[in-house]
């Protein structure tokens, strides 16, 4: 994925919540997400990467940022399953690097696999959100640690793990509202009747 979904979904939803929700979680939330972007895209043009490690400032804070609204969030397990999570992306890197292209889709394979294992090691969607986000998190620093001088060029955060993990939480945040609403609107008719 070279074209940054991730990044411009961020943004217009964090214009579109500061000027038009009401919901202070929700205007605090993506407010919080879109301020860490901006702070990140911002140090990018100021701290331009040079050696082999292309830092995403702009991702990796906007990362931290929801890694800690979901850590206050969550309720049981907080970093098994980050952990778990972070096993995965690590295995998948060093297959990717050991054997690249021997296997077609291999990103969407493991994406597949990450998100799996970031759905069954939670309970909930700030639990989800945080398996799939602190393994990503974990990642870069085992990544860093284990590729030092092997690799030419890597990404931090890789793009296509950010961009399936900002889609695909999106997604789910937003099917969950629907079916919110929707119950809501099955409740209100059937207290109508």
């Amino acid at each position: 994925m070279i074209f940054p979904l991730g990044e411009y979904f961020i943004f217009v939803l964090g214009v579109y919540t500061l000027w038009l929700e009401r919901a202070r979680f929700s205007r605090r939330f993506w407010g919080g997400l879109w301020i860490a972007w901006f702070t990140g895209f911002l140090l990018e043009g100021l701290f331009p990467w040079k050696g082999a490690y292309h830092w995403h400032f702009s991702r990796v804070l906007v990362m931290i940022f929801f890694a800690g609204v979901a850590l206050k969030n969550t309720n049981g397990r907080k970093f098994l399953p980050a952990l778990v999570t972070a096993f995965a992306l690590v295995a998948q890197n060093l297959f990717a690097v050991n054997e690249p292209g021997i296997v077609k889709g291999d990103q969407w394979f493991f994406g597949a696999i990450v998100v799996f294992v970031a759905l069954i090691t939670s309970r909930d969607f700030w639990g989800m959100g945080l398996a799939l986000i602190g393994g990503i998190l974990l990642d870069l620093g085992i990544s860093v640690f284990l590729f030092q001088g092997i690799v030419r060029h890597y990404d931090l955060p890789d793009p296509f793990f950010w961009n399936l993990s900002v889609i695909f939480l999106s997604t789910v945040a937003c099917a969950r509202t629907l079916r919110k609403k929707r119950n809501d609107v099955l409740i209100e008719m059937s207290e109508k009747e």
